[in-house]
């Protein structure tokens, strides 16, 4: 009679036993991400669903989320760069889109940056200034802008386009992991589109004033916390002899509606929403 070979359960597993492990674990990973896939292609039928595809307080959230979970030895880096490949193939399955950067030569690390953060497959506009940037999104030849932090040069000051009327926000700030290893681009640089930010639980908004060009700095913090805002880092913009324009950022997203902005005191005009964005990771609460 013929022995019958018996897998011993103590025996370690082969180099060859752990390939054949990794390679089935590759083949879930696949299934699932074709079923990821096909869901995309649902939400992108569905009516309900506004026009511009891209969600960043929702991806925000979700990878906050997923980070929550993480145990074992996978980095938590390695969530944040596979879950930005993954938001970025939903948008080409979506139907994509095109960003507009500001960057001055092919190696300014906002194109870098909007690289890294929309993925290698979306289409890029390189312009020499924000205002080039801002005017794609108003010919509709590209649906979300790449813009350097707000400053008070001139360059800087392309959030005075935000204030007043119009469809234009700040929807997001990058990079969204501020913890940098080496080579990655550096830098920040704010997101505009022609959508309102959307909540994802730790946000801080932007609101923009016209004033007196004598208010002081201290003065505007001061008339923003009475109105019961937590307000951050503030940009000033000298409009002349007689008024200044103030971008401040303020704990939580703001909505137009929201009954604290009647009660900053000494505008010369109604405050703006211009935006806002998700906190990025690392950053101080």
């Amino acid at each position: 009679m013929a022995s019958q070979t018996v897998e011993d359960p103590t025996r370690p597993d082969t180099l060859g036993d752990l390939r054949r492990q990794l390679d089935a674990i590759d083949d879930q990973l696949h299934d699932l991400l074709r079923r990821r896939a096909e869901v995309v292609e649902r939400v992108a039928l569905d009516p309900s669903k506004p026009g511009l595809k891209i969600r960043p307080g929702r991806e925000a959230s979700i990878i906050r989320r997923l980070l929550a979970r993480n145990t074992g030895a996978l980095p938590p880096q390695a969530i944040m760069r596979l879950w930005r490949e993954i938001f970025a193939a939903a948008l080409i399955i979506e139907g994509g889109q095109t960003v507009a950067v500001c960057a001055r030569d092919d190696a300014s690390d906002l194109t870098a940056l909007a690289r890294e953060h929309f993925g290698p497959l979306t289409a890029l506009h390189r312009h020499h200034n924000p205002a080039q940037a801002l005017a794609d999104l108003e010919r509709g030849t590209a649906q979300v802008a790449v813009l350097p932090p707000p400053s008070e040069e001139a360059d800087g000051s392309w959030w005075t386009a935000l204030m007043g009327p119009g469809p234009l926000s700040v929807i997001a700030k990058l990079p969204f992991w501020t913890k940098r290893a080496e080579g990655a681009p550096t830098g920040d640089a704010y997101v505009v589109a022609a959508i309102r930010p959307d909540a994802s639980g730790q946000d801080r908004g932007l609101i923009a004033l016209e004033l007196n060009a004598d208010t002081s700095r201290t003065r505007i913090i001061s008339l923003l916390t009475v109105a019961g805002f937590a307000p951050g880092q503030m940009w000033l913009k000298r409009d002349g002899e007689r008024s200044s324009l103030a971008l401040i950022e303020v704990e939580g997203l703001v909505e137009d509606g929201d009954p604290r902005l009647a009660q900053i005191s000494g505008l010369d005009a109604p405050p703006s929403i211009i935006g806002g964005f998700a906190l990025p990771l690392d950053s101080t609460p």
